[in-house]
């Protein structure tokens, strides 16, 4: 009685389990909030804006409040105002002169906030005899025109009494040419450079490897302007944004130095943690204690900088009119946005894409059971072995009992038994060989990927500058996606996240290489989309081999039900023959779910203990690096 008892319950047990693993296997429906689309314009080579931009990017900060970023460099305002006005993009982090050019040429666009206050200069070599701006008389310095830098240089040459017109030989120059300029070294020229107007984080870069000497500063205002447009479509949107970028700066003091770094690996312009501190302590937000205490709001010292910025953009011919900055700025959505802060709770943003110096080795997430642990498979496997042959075994055992004609004959029972273990290897070995497979594949893909990242890589150093710097920018952007997008197969969310991101850089490579065909169509620019071409087909290969090309659900249930079949017909033949040996039963039991643990781990990159080693994509980022 106490036999029947102790199988009955191991048989419920078993089945059980069994429902429970055909229950969790079956795919479910994961609801998803829709996300609003954002495309946010920013320039490479100013800070702190660099780390704001790295925080939003890199963490679920924008994820959380429903929002879908699309992060747009440029090299410098100008560009940047060109794509405002064209309607590429949503959100323009930019100086106030930027924004002053772009509403002079009839952008409809609201300035909603302070991003930072960031000073500009003028800079002469260590050596330079240059002591006072007075002695720039007849002097060549060079300066991104319609910038904060060249405003910086022309007005303190005319509070100099120098008229910048004539007195002085401005010559405008890309900010990224300036820093090769002064990075080139000079003690007392550089080249035919007398000075350089810039601004932070070249600022304090130069002064910290003494390849420069401030001349005079000022300081300037980075802003966060939003398209009319967007605003109309999605103002709910657009207070969350503002939300997300007091997050960014809550989240950067407490780890700047992590902060800076994603900046400086992304940025490869040679910025240091100190230098970015340094420059980061010009905003009073490098001191808030929280995120209550942020504050983006414009104050009247901030509005008669800008003031001034509109006045010197008419008078040196960038604008026909005084813009009228005052009207054009709207702080409403800015106090809807802080009113949310102190009455909600925010979550400390999660890091998504962490940076090479901190992705561990590991394989890509399979989701065939969600998120039950291996160790929880493991069990499984061995309680529902373990229970089919007790079921079987007291089945046989009561069989036994019978008389000798109406039993099983035991070389029947053998016969059978041997059939179907036969049949079992069969299906293991198909099922291993398919997990196999899939694994080279993954492997092969991810070294085709990374082949084509680095063969584009070098390719865009044959196309000429903004080009090559920003596509280059983005190919680095580009590797960190392609090495965390492996530790989210598993999590639906996340990944489609991460594929959008990687989606949206490529798609922003691709416009470098229309916009250089457009001008010139020759086999250099041809061999440069070539690359770009075929890192999108990496892209969809290890998607697929990640995510797609699994296992069928339906083939791991006939496994499993093929084996509870095979491990039943073996207990019945040790009940039928009476001879039962527990380390038999033990080792096959802890076998089989060693070879089906081996088959799900190899099916399931990222979640198990074989790995893909992605130290190729590491160590091509560490290369595209230096």
């Amino acid at each position: 009685m106490k036999d029947k008892v102790y199988t009955a319950i191991l048989s419920g047990v078993a089945l059980l389990m069994l429902a429970f693993f055909i229950s969790t296997s079956m795919p479910s429906a994961k609801s998803k909030s829709e996300r609003v689309p954002i495309r946010i314009g920013w320039q490479l080579a100013t800070s702190t804006q660099g780390q704001i931009v790295e925080v939003l990017k890199r963490t679920n900060v924008l994820d959380a409040l429903g929002l879908d970023p699309t992060f747009v460099p440029f090299s410098y305002g100008e560009p940047e105002v060109a794509a405002a006005l064209r309607g590429d993009i949503d959100v323009m982090f930019s100086s106030g002169q930027s924004v002053n050019n772009l509403l002079a040429r009839g952008g409809k666009w609201k300035v909603l906030g302070r991003l930072h206050y960031i000073p500009a200069a003028l800079m002469v070599p260590p050596e330079s005899p240059i002591k006072d701006i007075k002695d720039l008389r007849g002097k060549t310095v060079a300066c991104t025109f319609g910038t904060i830098g060249h405003r910086e240089a022309t007005m303190k040459e005319q509070a100099a009494g120098l008229n910048p017109d004539k007195d002085v030989n401005h010559v405008n120059m890309d900010i990224l040419e300036i820093q090769k300029l002064v990075g080139a070294g000079g003690r007392e020229k550089w080249g035919k450079f007398d000075a350089v107007a810039v601004w932070e984080p070249d600022i304090s870069l130069f002064q910290e490897d003494k390849s420069a000497r401030l001349l005079s500063s000022h300081r300037a205002i980075y802003l966060v302007s939003v398209s009319d447009k967007f605003i109309a479509n999605n103002r709910q949107a657009a207070i969350k944004f503002l939300q997300a970028i007091a997050q960014s700066w809550e989240f950067f003091n407490n780890a700047r130095a992590r902060v800076n770094q994603w900046y400086v690996d992304d940025s490869q312009f040679g910025f240091t943690n100190t230098c970015l501190n340094a420059a980061a302590k010009e905003d009073p937000n490098f001191n808030a204690k929280s995120l209550k205490d942020i504050d983006l709001r414009l104050d009247e010292q901030a509005f008669g900088i800008l003031e001034v910025g509109a006045k010197w953009s008419h008078d040196h011919g960038y604008t026909q009119t005084v813009v009228p900055i005052r009207q054009n700025i709207d702080q409403t959505l800015l106090d809807a946005a802080t009113k949310g802060i102190a009455t909600g709770k925010f979550e400390t943003p999660e890091v998504i894409l962490p940076s090479t110096r901190e992705v561990s080795l590991k394989d890509e997430s399979g989701d065939f059971l969600g998120d039950v642990p291996l160790w929880g498979i493991f069990v499984l496997q061995i309680i529902v072995t373990f229970a089919s042959i007790e079921a079987g075994q007291w089945l046989g055992t009561r069989r036994a009992k019978l008389p000798e004609n109406e039993r099983e004959s035991e070389a029947a029972v053998s016969a059978v038994s041997g059939a179907v273990l036969a049949l079992l290897a069969f299906i293991l070995a198909l099922t291993f060989g398919a997990a196999a497979s899939r694994y080279d594949l993954r492997r092969d893909a991810l070294m085709g990927d990374v082949n084509a990242i680095q063969t584009t890589y070098m390719r865009a150093g044959l196309v000429p500058d903004p080009h090559r710097t920003i596509t280059r920018s983005l190919l680095r952007d580009y590797v960190e996606c392609r090495m965390s997008i492996g530790d989210v197969y598993g999590d639906p969310e996340q990944l489609a996240t991460l594929r959008a991101r990687t989606a949206a850089i490529t798609s922003m490579m691709w416009n470098q290489a229309e916009q250089l065909a457009a001008k010139d169509s020759n086999d250099i620019y041809a061999l440069f989309s070539e690359g770009i071409t075929d890192i999108v087909e990496y892209q969809n290969k290890r998607i697929a081999f990640g995510t797609n090309f699994r296992i069928p659900t339906f083939v791991w249930m006939i496994l499993v039900l093929s084996s509870c079949i095979s491990m039943f017909v073996i207990g019945f033949q040790f009940g039928i023959t009476g001879r039962r040996s527990f380390p038999t039963q033990f080792a096959l039991v802890l076998t089989f779910a060693l070879v089906i643990q081996l088959i799900y781990d190899l099916d399931s990159p990222g979640k198990g203990y074989i790995h893909l080693n992605q130290q190729p994509m590491i160590d091509l980022y560490e290369s595209l690096s230096k």
